[in-house]
């Protein structure tokens, strides 16, 4: 029907995998870049991931999924928080999936519960950033 808020189910599945993909690509970076540039007496590329990862998974899923929940929401004028959510949603759900799939029968991290926790604040807010400023598309 005319007028009807449509939800995009591919901007939101986009958002979601770029937001899953984007701190996995700056993980990898962060490691290279150390494996250039670390001291001869330094942890080996291999011992520093895990540790790196720590840090550059809860705070780049947060930031990615932010910003593509934003991303998703901003050219929904109707239901921008409800993108921004389904982000978030999806990105932690996917990051739960793959944590759960890659632990094997080893306990998770309670920071991943966290980072996945923070993943779905960032959609929320993402979706709550864009319909601040939606702009009106047409059908």
């Amino acid at each position: 029907m005319a007028g009807e808020a449509r939800f995009h189910w591919v901007r939101v599945v986009v958002a979601v995998v770029a937001a899953e993909a984007l701190p996995i690509l700056a993980l990898v970076a962060v490691v290279f870049v150390y494996s250039f540039t670390r001291r001869a007496d330094s942890r080996s590329p291999e011992e520093f991931a895990p540790v790196a990862g720590m840090w550059v998974g809860p705070i780049g899923g947060f930031l990615a999924t932010l910003l593509f929940a934003w991303w998703a929401g901003k050219r929904s004028s109707q239901r921008p928080m409800v993108h921004g959510t389904a982000v978030g949603l999806g990105t932690a759900l996917l990051d739960l999936g793959i944590g759960m799939l890659l632990s094997r029968d080893e306990p998770l991290d309670p920071v991943f519960f966290l980072s996945n926790g923070g993943r779905f604040l960032a959609g929320v807010l993402g979706g709550w950033l864009a319909s601040r400023a939606a702009v009106p598309t047409r059908s």
